[in-house]
């Protein structure tokens, strides 16, 4: 009966140090009506933060042993500059690869690392902290580990605004992102005589705002889809029009005929032709994704995605940049790109 007890106990603790992150992931990407972000991603991502949680143990370590007085107001202060920095590397890679634009799937991305770090970090304590009362694992489960996700969240969702709004690139778009994420956590880390205080406010703050970053995030997508569709189509028809020298695309390329001959013009259009049709292509697949409807994977694609490979090299570097005022190739456009060419899954 007390081993039983006892294995019971040890079940329980496992779980409230555990559970609660993955809870919120799943939920998080469940709420997201487009689901952005695929299970691979996600799946990534955990890893990622699973690493940078034992790159940051090793670091953390060396400072304890070195730095004996000051582990309080390291605890406090430089664990969260270098845990954040080491949890920002993934989720900045996957903005700045345009492998995620939007808020929403920006937002899940990052809390996928922090709950992987978050992980990592609680099979650790719960080998030292053997014996400890059910308390101590609620605080880590629905406290610290919500947290560690939910800065991570926030820092990448405040890059995907900046590069969605001021299509500002380099260290200015990534920094206010991760000096946010950095001073919430210290922020949580203050609150260490007060524990159940600071798992209230992760609790509590966390859905909270992630809840108005999916809303938000979803009112701007769906505002994006509808007018860039139509601007897709307006483009569509220009260039299969008999008047589409006299339009503002067909005579900026006409512009170009001192500069480019013939052919390169010829294949300067077709790229901006096959661009607008994968760009659609990506549109309609949300709209059906939306309406809750799963596509199969486009058998053409790999040739189209082929054909604009050629012509990219074809045209050149010097002509690509002459071509790209009309491509139109925001953060976006390279997301929903990237997106077509892996099939959306």
């Amino acid at each position: 009966m007390i081993h039983d007890s006892a294995y019971t106990g040890e079940l329980l603790r496992i779980a409230l140090a555990l559970v609660p992150a993955i809870l919120f992931l799943v939920a998080l990407r469940a709420l997201d009506s487009y689901k952005l972000v695929s299970r691979r991603t996600v799946f990534t991502a955990l890893l990622a933060g699973a690493l940078a949680a034992g790159l940051c143990f090793a670091i953390n370590s060396i400072v304890f042993v070195q730095f004996p007085r000051y582990a309080d107001q390291y605890a406090r202060f430089g664990a969260p500059v270098v845990e954040e920095v080491a949890k920002a590397v993934y989720w900045i890679f996957l903005i700045a690869t345009a492998r995620v634009a939007f808020m929403a799937d920006s937002a899940i991305s990052g809390f996928a690392v922090g709950a992987g770090f978050a992980l990592i970090e609680n099979v650790f304590y719960l080998q030292v902290l053997q014996g400890h009362g059910v308390g101590i694992w609620i605080v880590r489960g629905f406290g610290t580990a919500i947290m560690h996700g939910g800065v991570a969240a926030i820092g990448a969702t405040i890059s995907a605004y900046l590069l969605d709004s001021r299509q500002w690139r380099g260290v200015r778009l990534f920094a206010p992102g991760v000096l946010a994420a950095i001073v919430l956590h210290s922020f949580f880390n203050q609150s260490v005589q007060s524990p159940v205080v600071s798992m209230v406010l992760a609790v509590v703050g966390v859905p909270l705002v992630l809840g108005c970053v999916l809303y938000l995030s979803e009112q701007s997508l769906r505002r994006w889809l509808g007018g860039k569709m139509d601007r897709d189509i307006d483009m569509l028809d220009m260039i299969g029009s008999d008047e589409f020298q006299q339009t503002r695309v067909g005579a900026y390329l006409v512009s170009l005929q001192e500069a480019f001959p013939a052919e390169l013009r010829g294949d300067m259009l077709s790229l901006l032709q096959l661009t607008t049709e994968l760009s659609m292509r990506a549109k309609g697949d949300l709209m059906l994704r939306e309406a809750g409807v799963e596509t199969a994977p486009d058998p053409e694609l790999d040739s189209m995605f082929a054909e604009l490979r050629y012509l990219e090299k074809s045209i050149g570097p010097t002509g690509m940049l002459a071509v790209r005022p009309l491509l139109s190739q925001t953060p976006r456009d390279l997301w929903e790109m990237h997106r077509l060419g892996q099939g959306l899954r």
